[in-house]
């Protein structure tokens, strides 16, 4: 603001001539009647010089980036991204990272640091304290919510703190109930907000979308198919959320209906093209299926999840015996994940992080438009995407 100050009092001395500033006089009438008559001879010049000190402030003002749940794989990953976007587009931005260890977020500064990620704040918060998340949002130009698992979930309590406080919001919902609870929210504000963004569900809506405007005529089924190598390098929480996907009912459009079916069932094989192949894929929950078949019109609808080594779909299938009250404890599925990460990175070394996303969109008389999209670093490719809805929200390109 003082280099703004600089600016502005070098561009007035220009269309003084030079000089110095004239003496004020004590009565108002004359000061006003001095200030008037200067615009009055104001030199065009002069007007581009204070209009350019003005947008020159407005771009030395930082970006005060919140991501809730930055400490993490996918927080992290995103963190770097809006980062590094924002370096690329010369847009200064503020990082600070929104969680509830500060342990957890040291560990993953550290590995930002050794990637060129410098300088961000730790914000401590709690996403079922109203008052540390009223406190957290505050004078943010945009929060970025990452920190799952997001299932079972039922109230966005941190998008209700961004309402309240003006501030424009994205996240990584893959619940559908929370995504639907948040999605009424914005409705009714003036704040823009994407909810269910990232890579899938998120950018795979974007592909929907772009398949449907491909097909040109009325769309009647619809199709998601999405697969990934282990794990494809994500972190324990991504993990434990697929645990939890295996007892919750996937949303699926039949003959215009939405219906609710059971997860890792209807087994089928899609093929994601060159470098990866044909793969085995599974019914599983996903919330881009309800909102681009209603906002694309499709009468069907639905998606399915596969991995590989073949093993871990048929693991994923034996865990479904398992009683649905252990399943559904998101506390035994996170220490389930965790426990589990050694064995789950030694595979992961041996068949890599590749995902992949294909989109079918079929009209009624069999005219069909097939997109796929593949990328060698799940954890890499989910902060990209999520970083890229942030960027557009602090562009000001994103509508309330």
């Amino acid at each position: 603001l003082s280099r703004c100050s600089r600016l502005v009092h070098a561009s007035s001395r220009v269309w003084r001539g030079g000089g110095a500033p004239r003496r004020q006089t004590a009565k108002r009438s004359q000061h006003s009647y001095a200030q008037r008559r200067a615009r009055e001879n104001m030199h065009p010049s002069s007007v581009a010089l204070i209009t350019l000190a003005v947008v020159k402030c407005h771009a030395l003002t930082p970006k005060r980036v919140l991501v809730v749940g930055g400490s993490g794989r996918v927080g992290a990953s995103t963190v770097r991204w809006i980062h590094k976007l924002a370096k690329a587009e010369q847009l200064p931005v503020e990082l600070a990272v929104g969680g509830r260890r500060q342990a957890s977020f040291d560990a993953a500064a550290k590995r930002l640091g050794a990637k060129g990620v410098d300088d961000i704040k730790f914000v401590q918060l709690d996403l079922d304290d109203a008052a540390s998340l009223e406190r957290a949002v505050a004078g943010r130009s945009l929060v970025v919510h990452t920190a799952g698992p997001f299932q079972q979930r039922t109230d966005p309590t941190l998008l209700k703190a961004c309402i309240d406080a003006g501030v424009p919001y994205c996240d990584v919902c893959d619940e559908l109930e929370l995504s639907r609870a948040a999605k009424k929210l914005t409705s009714h504000c003036d704040v823009p907000a994407v909810i269910s963004c990232g890579i899938w569900p998120g950018a795979s809506a974007l592909l929907a979308a772009r398949a449907a405007e491909r097909l040109g005529k009325p769309l009647d089924d619809l199709e998601f198919s999405f697969f990934t190598s282990g794990t494809g390098g994500a972190g324990p929480t991504i993990v434990s959320a697929t645990f939890l996907l295996l007892c919750t009912p996937a949303a699926v459009y039949a003959d215009g209906e939405l219906v609710m079916k059971e997860p890792w069932t209807e087994k089928r094989t899609a093929a994601f093209g060159p470098g990866i192949g044909a793969r085995d894929v599974y019914l599983l929950d996903n919330p881009d299926v309800p909102t681009c078949a209603e906002a694309l019109g499709a009468r069907s609808a639905s998606s399915s999840f596969g991995t590989a080594p073949a093993f871990w779909n048929d693991l994923f299938g034996a865990m479904k015996l398992l009683p649905r009250s252990l399943l559904a404890d998101r506390g035994a599925m996170q220490n389930l994940a965790e426990f589990s990460m050694p064995i789950i990175r030694a595979v992961d070394a041996l068949v890599g992080g590749v995902n992949a996303m294909r989109v079918d969109a079929r009209a009624a008389d069999g005219d069909a438009v097939t997109l796929r999209v593949a990328h060698g670093d799940l954890e890499d490719c989910v902060g990209q995407a999520t970083a890229a809805f942030g960027m557009e929200l602090l562009r000001g390109g994103v509508a309330p």
